[in-house]
């Protein structure tokens, strides 16, 4: 049977159906970090590109559709209203526990062999999770992503400021041999650092970032001025603010770790998922 799996993100709607992955930016999380409730524009497009992927499953011979939704939905003061929104579409979306979304990422992207430690930079949360071949080891899920950040302050050296003292709340993190990376923030500063356009998952997936890279990937798209940002190549238009954002947020993660690199896994939460609920994909 041919299912298809859609992730409600917080700043992208994300499907994996018959091996491929299909991506729609739609920034859910857009000024919850303020007013904590979920935007009716954001809910619209967001339930608009959940609907489109629903309909592409059914068009191509998808049979069942699941679909689960991470930080924004869970907690928006309204997210179960968005919810019960796109239910009428069809969609019964699970929303996933902190923890349960850590793990997710983690056996999406975990290589089976050695302790890793696993990171997720989403739109309104960073989950990070450390294990190895008997399971996992650490699992905690930071409220704060690439969206939030942005939406917290409008430059760099402000959301530094503010990711460096909220990433103390992963407390004691186990040690790990290797940190591997997922979700749109540091593929997409693998994008523009290979100029990749269009966006090519074979030549992200596997890619080593030092702290140096992602540095000076940031730097020179915060260089940019914002109208200019579009002429950038590998970068997502409608990123032109939150990949900077991202980027500020993995460093401030990484120095807290203590780790100089990371390795970017295109292979995610889409895939644990499939683990975790036991779906044929």
């Amino acid at each position: 049977m041919k299912s298809g799996i859609i992730d409600v993100g917080s700043n992208s709607v994300r499907l994996l159906f018959d091996g491929k992955k299909y991506m729609n930016n739609t920034q859910l999380a857009e000024n919850l970090i303020h007013t904590g409730r979920l935007c009716e524009q954001a809910m619209e497009r967001t339930a608009a590109a959940i609907e489109e992927f629903y309909r592409f499953c059914l068009a191509n011979g998808g049979e069942k559709v699941y679909a689960f939704a991470t930080e924004a939905v869970r907690a928006a003061q309204n997210g179960r209203e968005f919810v019960r929104k796109i239910e009428k579409i069809g969609i019964n979306a699970e929303i996933l526990s902190p923890e349960t979304e850590a793990k997710c990422g983690y056996l999406g992207a975990y290589s089976g062999k050695g302790r890793e430690g696993v990171l997720d930079i989403g739109g309104a949360s960073s989950e990070l999770a450390v294990g190895d071949e008997n399971g996992l080891l650490y699992a905690h899920s930071l409220p704060l992503g690439s969206v939030r950040l942005k939406d917290y302050a409008p430059n760099a050296s402000a959301q530094a400021d503010y990711a460096a003292m909220r990433v103390k709340e992963y407390g004691a993190v186990p040690h790990f041999d290797k940190l591997v990376a997922i979700g749109g923030t540091l593929s997409q500063i693998v994008a523009v650092m290979k100029e990749l356009d269009p966006y090519d998952s074979d030549r992200v997936h596997g890619t080593v970032l030092s702290k140096e890279d992602v540095k000076k990937t940031m730097e020179m798209i915060l260089s940019v001025p914002i109208e200019e940002r579009i002429n950038i190549k590998g970068l997502h238009p409608k990123k032109i603010l939150v990949a900077p954002a991202g980027g500020v947020l993995a460093l401030a993660i990484m120095d807290y770790l203590g780790t100089d690199t990371l390795t970017v896994s295109e292979k995610d939460n889409l895939e644990g998922y499939a683990k975790i609920r036991d779906i044929q994909i």
